[in-house]
């Protein structure tokens, strides 16, 4: 079976834990990044099926991440969740999907069940099987 993997990238460290623990109960293999920059390189080089971009980090925002992203790797084309607590419109959601063609754009506070929805609109019934 295919393994699920994610970056998580946002500048809070504990946006990154809590999002990280939700989908590592999913089964989902997650790793983090601190800024756009480093969301990039990481999102590059290992080519995770799932990005949790922030919207607004230092240096690089989660949208140069994907503009980047498609210039550097047209080939690549993972599913984005772009995260926010700042452009909260319907507007910018509108962008997000028509312009960078992220997948998801939610909102914070992100309640586990809203990502855990979103997961699973994007891969199927992700819940944990019993053994």
């Amino acid at each position: 079976m295919d393994v699920m993997t994610a970056l998580v990238a946002d500048d809070s460290r504990v946006f990154r834990i809590l999002v990280g623990e939700v989908l590592k109960e999913r089964g989902v293999v997650v790793s983090e990044a601190g800024n756009g920059k480093e969301a990039l390189d990481k999102a590059v080089s290992g080519r995770p099926r799932l990005l949790v971009l922030d919207a607004l980090m230092p240096g690089l925002s989660g949208f140069d991440v994907v503009k980047q992203l498609r210039e550097q790797t047209p080939d690549y084309r993972p599913v984005i969740f772009m995260v926010t607590g700042v452009y909260k419109s319907r507007r910018w959601a509108s962008e997000a999907r028509h312009v960078y063609e992220v997948d998801e754009y939610l909102e914070k506070p992100l309640e586990p069940e809203i990502l855990l929805a979103a997961l699973d609109r994007h891969f199927g019934d992700t819940s944990p099987r019993p053994d």
